[in-house]
């Protein structure tokens, strides 16, 4: 059976191109399809390139939506949220670091 997660995600942070490539890979590692929503505008989170230039176009402080879709949704979702708010964590204490 199927299920469906959704989570409202606020970007505290951007994220950098490793770890945008590290999203995709945290992705991958799931059955369930993964989906990023912003402004009525969806991209697969499994694409790199499409990852890329959805980053692109979202600002700090900006909330996305991320739907799991699948056997495994509730897991994908779970660890992805966990692995992207551990990842604007990170950028922050870094930029603030160097200030």
């Amino acid at each position: 059976m199927n299920n469906i997660e959704t989570n409202s995600i606020k970007l505290t942070a951007k994220l950098n191109m490793n770890s945008l490539i590290s999203f995709v890979k945290e992705a991958k590692s799931f059955k369930s399809n993964v989906a990023l929503y912003r402004n009525g505008h969806s991209i697969n989170g499994k694409n790199l390139t499409s990852v890329i230039t959805f980053n692109l176009s979202v600002k700090e402080n900006d909330s996305i939506l991320m739907i799991t879709d699948g056997e495994d949704a509730d897991k994908a979702s779970t660890h992805l949220v966990d692995w992207l708010n551990k990842e604007m964590d990170s950028v922050s204490e870094t930029t603030l670091s160097l200030m």
